[in-house]
C-alpha cells in the first residue's frame, strides 16, 4: 500500500513525460489509457483529451518515420525501446522527447501494458545547435571560423578537381589594424571588423563562402569562378572596403585592405596549396604599398 502511494506520488510529482498505453495493436491500437500531469502541461492537452487516442496523435512533419517504425517494431515483439523523437505539442509546438519505453506485465506474466517515460530535450537540442553554430561561425563577425571554412573549402576542391570546375581564393586583410586598436581601442576595433564584414558581404554572391582565418584576416572562396572574374571582384571588395562609413562610436574610421588571389591549376592536389598562392598574392599586395589586389604568380 506504501510503495503504491510512493509510485503514485512519484508519477504525477515529476517533471518526466508518463504515458500509459495498452499493449494491444488491434483496431488502430494501442490506444492511451494514462497520462501524467507533466505530460498535459508540456502537450497542452488534458487527460480527457487524450486518454482512448492513439499515441500518433503527438506526431507531426518532423516525427522521424525511421524512429517509429523501430518503435513499433520492438513493441509489436514486446519488447522495450529507449530513443529520441520529436512530438508536437496541441498548440504545434515541436519537442524533442528522450523516450524510454518499457513493457508492464501483470501477474501472470501476460502483457498488458507498455509505459513511457519521457524528459524534454528541447533545451538541450537547443544548446547544441548553439554550440555547434559557435563552433562554424566566428562569434564577432558572423564568417565562418577557420575550421568550418577549411572543411568547406576542402569539399569544393574536390569537386571542382572532379568536375574540372574552376575555383578562385581571395585573402583578405585589413591594412594597419593593430594602429585601429592602439588608437581607438579594441571595442572599435571590434565595430571595424563587424562592419568590414558586412562591406565584403554586399559585393558577394549567395554561393561565395566568407571565412575569418586569423584576427584582422579573411578569405573569401569563390565556386565556379575563374581567375579573371575573381579578380574582378577583389578590385570591387576594395574599393566598397574604402568607401564603406566604418563608424565606431564618435570615431570615423579610415579603412583599407589588401587582397590576394589565386585560382585552382592542374597540379594542385590540396585546397591549402591554392591558399598558400592566395597568401604569397596578399603578401605582394602589402609590399606594394597595401590597398591593393595582387594576382597569385
Amino acid at each position: 500500500m506504501i510503495l503504491n502511494t510512493l509510485c503514485k506520488t512519484l508519477i504525477t510529482q515529476t517533471d518526466d513525460l508518463v504515458i500509459v498505453y495498452e499493449a494491444n495493436f488491434d483496431d488502430g491500437g494501442p490506444r492511451i489509457v494514462y497520462v501524467n500531469p507533466a505530460f498535459e502541461k508540456l502537450m497542452g492537452y488534458s487527460a480527457d483529451e487524450v486518454i482512448g487516442q492513439s499515441p500518433k496523435l503527438l506526431n507531426g512533419p518532423n516525427t522521424d518515420k525511421q524512429t517509429r517504425y523501430k518503435i513499433n517494431r520492438a513493441l509489436r515483439k514486446g519488447r522495450g525501446i529507449r530513443t529520441e523523437l520529436q512530438k508536437y505539442s496541441k498548440s504545434g509546438q515541436a519537442h524533442w522527447l528522450d523516450m524510454n519505453i518499457v513493457p508492464l506485465y501483470d501477474d501472470e506474466g501476460n502483457l498488458q501494458y507498455f509505459a513511457s517515460i519521457e524528459r524534454d530535450l528541447s533545451r538541450y537540442k537547443k544548446m547544441q545547435r548553439q554550440l555547434a553554430n559557435m563552433a562554424l561561425f566566428d562569434s564577432l563577425t558572423g564568417a565562418l571560423s577557420r575550421g568550418a571554412f577549411m572543411q568547406h573549402a576542402d569539399k569544393e576542391f574536390t569537386r571542382a578537381k572532379r568536375y574540372n570546375r574552376p575555383l578562385s581564393v581571395i585573402m583578405i586583410d585589413i591594412d594597419h589594424f593593430k594602429i585601429v586598436n592602439d588608437q581607438y581601442g579594441h571595442a572599435a576595433g571590434d565595430r571595424v571588423l563587424k562592419i568590414f564584414v558586412e562591406a565584403i558581404e554586399e559585393e558577394i554572391r549567395s554561393t561565395d563562402v566568407l571565412g575569418r582565418i586569423g584576427g584582422e584576416e579573411f578569405t573569401l572562396l569563390l565556386p565556379d569562378t575563374p581567375l579573371k572574374s575573381a579578380s574582378y571582384l577583389a578590385e570591387r571588395i576594395r574599393e566598397r572596403i574604402n568607401k564603406y562609413p566604418y563608424i565606431a562610436g564618435v570615431n570615423l574610421i579610415d579603412i583599407t585592405a589588401s587582397l590576394g588571389v589565386a585560382v585552382l591549376t592542374e597540379v594542385d592536389n590540396q585546397f591549402k596549396e591554392v591558399l598558400s598562392r592566395a597568401d604569397q598574392a596578399l603578401y605582394k599586395a602589402k609590399n606594394a604599398g597595401r590597398n591593393k589586389v595582387k594576382l597569385a604568380a
